[in-house]
C-alpha cells in the first residue's frame, strides 16, 4: 500500500494537495471523486491511503475553538 500525506483546507471549495496533486470538490464526496482521478492521472495504481491533514492557519485563530468540524482524515482508494 502507498500511503500519501495532503494538506486539507476549505475556503470557497475544499482543496487538498502536496507537492504532486491538487485536487477541489465543493464537498468532500466530490473532493474524494476528484483526489481520486488526479491519483489515477499521477499513475498511481493498487491500494493508496492518503492522510489529509487540515491546515487550521485557513481559519482566524479566534474562531478556531468554534469549528470542531474542521478535522485531519484518512481515505483508502483501491486504483485497480
Amino acid at each position: 500500500m502507498v500511503k500519501l500525506s495532503f494538506t486539507l483546507r476549505f475556503g470557497d471549495v475544499w482543496v487538498a494537495e502536496n507537492e504532486e496533486i491538487v485536487a477541489k470538490g465543493h464537498s468532500l464526496d466530490e473532493l474524494d471523486r476528484n483526489l481520486e482521478l488526479e491519483l489515477r492521472k499521477a499513475g498511481y495504481k493498487g491500494r493508496v491511503e492518503v492522510f489529509m491533514k487540515f491546515d487550521y492557519s485557513t481559519i482566524p485563530e479566534w474562531m478556531r475553538q468554534f469549528h470542531p468540524h474542521y478535522f485531519n482524515r484518512t481515505v483508502v482508494f483501491d486504483l485497480d
